[in-house]
């Protein structure tokens, strides 16, 4: 299996005719990979599973000759959402058609997380068994996705405040959203040249006051005060939907920190430096150092521990027992500063 990630970098591709299976649940990868195919080949069919039948798959497939010809590439999006829906003869005259070799070059793109108990199943046995090639669309990490950022903004010729990034981070964990969000910012930029951090976070969240990133900011500051007052900025003018869905956005922004605190005690217990693992932890400026030091020292490992204890707790009430989020979340805030 290949990474989808490092097969962008060399920007090279050359597929004979077959199966090709992309599978991850990094989206952007997956159509990353199609951008690909459209730059070094004439034409790109795309389909989606959830639109064709058997029958059309099997013209997709095609019939027996050696090489791929240019532009004679079909693309089939989710196409686990077709697989789901084939009765047990449709699976097994399926699977008859993947053992031929194959007209057309094929590629399944298949976002869903398959475990190893799907892929010993059928068609997904003999798909990945015969296929030529398959590409792993694994999660980009902290540091891939601050590079793909970077590159971005310098790539487009757009001087930015270096507070940017990390701000982005952690307000988007998804990549397509986050992706979408850095375009409009660029529309926004325009021959303009520049942004600021301020001019992000009124764009992005329509309240340059507070954010997501603030509220981050007061809550491992250990400021009860502030952080409720954050909090409730946030939700204002938002839907009893948008409300719990920025609740549960902010208790991943709480989890992923209190682990990369708890990460960074174990380290520098065993006698190592911040700086020597800080790019590890997503941190990648002086400023991210300079105030995760500030939060090592006002967290013992016992009162992070305990609220991660209490987050989990949390995230029971909600998920299990359908309790509110936001004022459970009020209380979480108010055990764990108060």
């Amino acid at each position: 299996m290949k990474s989808v990630a490092e097969l962008l970098k060399k920007k090279k591709l050359n597929l004979e005719k077959g199966i090709y299976i992309i599978h991850g649940s990094e989206e952007i990868l997956h159509k990353n990979f199609v951008n690909l195919l459209k730059r070094l080949y004439d034409s790109v069919n795309i389909y989606h599973g959830e639109e064709l039948d058997l029958e059309k798959f099997i013209q997709l497939l095609g019939e027996k000759t050696l090489f791929a010809q240019r532009g004679n590439i079909n693309v089939i999006f989710n196409a686990e959402k077709f697989f789901s829906r084939l009765r047990k003869k449709q699976k097994e005259k399926l699977i008859r058609l993947l053992q031929r070799d194959l007209k057309n070059v094929v590629v399944i793109s298949i976002t869903a997380d398959l475990k190893k108990g799907d892929l010993s199943k059928e068609p997904y046995k003999t798909l990945f068994s015969v296929a030529k090639d398959i590409f792993v669309a694994k999660p980009l990490n902290r540091k891939q996705i601050t590079t793909l950022l970077e590159r971005k903004l310098k790539s487009a010729g757009v001087s930015f405040e270096p507070e940017i990034i990390p701000y982005l981070l952690e307000s988007f964990s998804d990549l397509v959203q986050l992706k979408m969000e850095l375009e409009k910012l660029l529309t926004y930029v325009g021959e303009k040249g520049k942004i600021t951090l301020a001019e992000v976070k009124e764009l992005i969240q329509g309240n340059p006051n507070y954010t997501v990133f603030d509220f981050q900011k007061s809550f491992f500051d250990r400021d009860l005060s502030k952080s409720l007052k954050i909090f409730e900025s946030l939700l204002e003018g938002l839907t009893h939907y948008e409300r719990t869905s920025l609740t549960l956005q902010l208790e991943g922004l709480v989890l992923n920190t209190l682990n990369r605190l708890l990460i960074a005690k174990e380290k520098l217990a065993a006698g190592k430096k911040l700086e020597t693992f800080a790019k590890d932890l997503g941190l990648f400026y002086p400023f991210q150092i300079a105030q995760f030091k500030n939060w090592l020292n006002l967290w013992s490992e016992k009162e992070i521990v305990s609220t991660l204890r209490g987050l989990y707790t949390f995230d029971q009430k909600v998920k299990l027992k359908f309790q509110p989020a936001v004022d459970n979340f009020k209380k979480f805030i108010f055990k764990s500063l108060g």
